[in-house]
């Protein structure tokens, strides 16, 4: 088929499938909703239709992505990565906790691997194909619920005896399996492909970029409002299933995510795992590269002192992708408000966040807290109200019913008071509701789109935008800073913000 296969990783070994079990869909792992007329009326409304297309367009590419299962299997070992109890041409057992319905090769760490004898894999390899087997609900005791949903960037290991027991399991099923399969014929079995083509040069005058990381957020808003001057050459995503058929897309397609010294590109786009953007970043600004980076840049204090001391060295060559900087909405709270620079803007924020699934990559020990996934959008959003002055005083509990609430101070007065919950409707995604203050002047922006600015007499404003111009003014932005050659993010905003999300991410335990 059209999929590419998965990259070899550090610490991992490429296994040959000859049979493959499916024991259970792996559900819960990522948003699915069932098409409804009315909502989408609601959405269109809310969005407009442009959004609305691009939203269902990537959602409706990801049905075959969606489509995963815990499986077991048999295999032979081809490649190894900085591994040493396998070696190439091992025969061995595996499970494989989120993955299509059946793959021809795999990618596992070895903790998920068990070496079996040559009897066993010559009991299935007799035919040249993969031997599919289906039964779902029937093998429960092979299913260990730790490994529902896992990936090995979660930042979870699991027990490694009850991995150990599991595999004895799985090879013990596999030895007196008496289903019927369905043979996958793969003659002649394909070669090992990670990427899809040679490297793609840029148009002449354009500047040359690479994103990393091709989920929905990439989909509808970052390709789709890129200025066309910052062309991306390369796109780099792990999952295959994600990329679909890489022919549809005109830049170069990789699953790797790791960064080539080698690299032609100048921009560097980390939109990925959370977790993984600061060092893509970091790689970028070392190789003399600029990184724009969506939120949140860092999730630890390590990545963060590296950023830092990378943007004394290398100023402005980060962008931060924090879209409420560039909604026209608070440019106009910033009028309205009349405050000289250096006076105080309050700021209340009530967040609603829709309800994760419970194995969504967003719960992963290494996303760390909302605080840090979603809600560093607010904090942001008020140090950039306020120039950035210094966060001075601060704390964050975590409520009975899972909500959080954050109160920060600034050097120059101004106080926060931040709440987020994943409690109330769903209907329109995420809602918020900011009010924002300063003297007898009070402005408020609902979902980023309904604006009310009064005073000690009336209501002076009231008017309503479309939410979604925010990302298309914050591409617009940085594109053209980008080619202007005008810098990113100044290091007090990089170092106070994300200094700020880290200390009341930890405050949350």
């Amino acid at each position: 088929d059209h999929y590419l296969d998965y990259h070899l990783t550090a610490g991992s070994l490429r296994i040959e499938t000859v049979a493959w079990l499916n024991l259970a869909e792996a559900k819960g792992v990522y948003f699915e909703r069932k098409f409804n007329l009315r909502m989408l009326g609601e959405y269109i409304r809310e969005l407009g239709w442009r959004a609305v297309y691009l939203k269902a367009r990537s959602r409706l590419a990801e049905k075959g992505r969606n489509q995963k299962f815990y499986s077991i299997g048999i295999g032979r070992v081809l490649q190894t990565r900085d591994v040493s109890d396998f070696a190439s041409d091992d025969y061995v057992v595996f499970v494989a906790p989120l993955h299509p319905a059946a793959c021809e090769r795999v990618v596992l760490p070895p903790l998920l691997v068990r070496h079996i004898d040559e009897t066993l894999y010559l009991q299935y390899a007799h035919i040249d194909g993969v031997q599919h087997y289906s039964q779902t609900g029937t093998e429960s005791d092979l299913i260990l619920p730790e490994l529902a949903g896992w990936h090995p960037e979660s930042g979870f290991i699991p027990d490694a005896s009850r991995l150990a027991n599991c595999l004895a399991g799985a090879e013990k099923h596999w030895r007196h399996l008496a289903l019927k399969p369905t043979l996958l014929r793969c003659t002649p079995r394909s070669s090992v492909r990670e990427t899809d083509r040679e490297p793609v040069q840029a148009a002449p005058g354009n500047i040359p970029a690479a994103l990393y990381g091709l989920g929905n957020y990439a989909k509808s808003q970052l390709l789709p409002n890129l200025d066309a001057r910052v062309q991306v050459c390369e796109i780099h995503e792990i999952d295959p299933t994600q990329i679909g058929n890489p022919a549809d897309y005109q830049a170069r397609m990789l699953t790797s995510s790791e960064f080539s010294p080698d690299n032609a590109c100048k921009v560097f786009f980390a939109a990925g795992y959370h977790h993984t953007h600061a060092d893509i970043a970091a790689h970028a600004i070392e190789s003399g590269g600029i990184a724009v980076v969506e939120k949140p840049v860092v999730t630890d204090e390590k990545q963060l002192e590296r950023l830092l001391e990378l943007d004394q060295r290398f100023p402005g060559n980060l962008f931060s992708c924090y879209h409420m900087r560039h909604n026209p909405l608070f440019a106009e709270a910033r009028r309205d408000l009349d405050v000289a620079t250096g006076e105080p803007i309050h700021i209340t924020s009530d967040v609603y966040e829709v309800a994760l699934p419970p194995h969504h990559w967003y719960n992963w020990p290494a996303a760390r807290s909302h605080l840090v996934s979603n809600g560093c959008h607010w904090l942001d959003h008020f140090l950039f109200m306020n120039d950035y002055a210094k966060p001075v005083k601060y704390r964050a509990d975590r409520a009975a019913n899972g909500d959080s609430i954050a109160q920060v101070e600034l050097a120059n007065g101004a106080c926060l008071c931040l709440h987020l919950t994943h409690l109330g409707s769903p209907r329109i995604g995420v809602q918020d509701h900011v009010v924002m203050r300063a003297g007898s002047r009070t402005v408020s922006v609902t979902n980023g789109s309904i604006y009310k600015f009064e005073d000690d007499l009336c209501l002076r404003k009231s008017f309503t935008g479309n939410r979604m111009n925010a990302y298309r003014e914050m591409y617009r932005n940085i594109s053209a800073a980008i080619v202007a050659g005008q810098p990113g993010d100044s290091h007090t905003a990089l170092q106070h913000t994300n200094e700020l999300i880290l200390a009341l991410d930890k405050m949350l335990g």
